[in-house]
């Protein structure tokens, strides 16, 4: 199930967040679902260790 979070932005923020919702149609909450969901993959892509079959790099 989804959950709900509430969060304050700066007014200047919130105005472009605005911008790019309505160029993609979107509501501003799907959008900083959107925005947060990707944020969070990509943060977990980096916290993950390489493969065991590759050599570290030399410096």
């Amino acid at each position: 199930m989804a959950k709900r979070v509430s969060t304050s932005i700066a007014e200047g923020i919130y105005d472009l967040l605005q911008e790019w919702a309505d160029e993609e149609r979107r509501s501003i909450s799907g959008l900083s679902a959107f925005l947060l969901e990707q944020a969070v993959r990509e943060r977990q892509k980096q916290k993950q260790p390489p493969p065991s079959d590759e050599k570290p790099e030399k410096n």
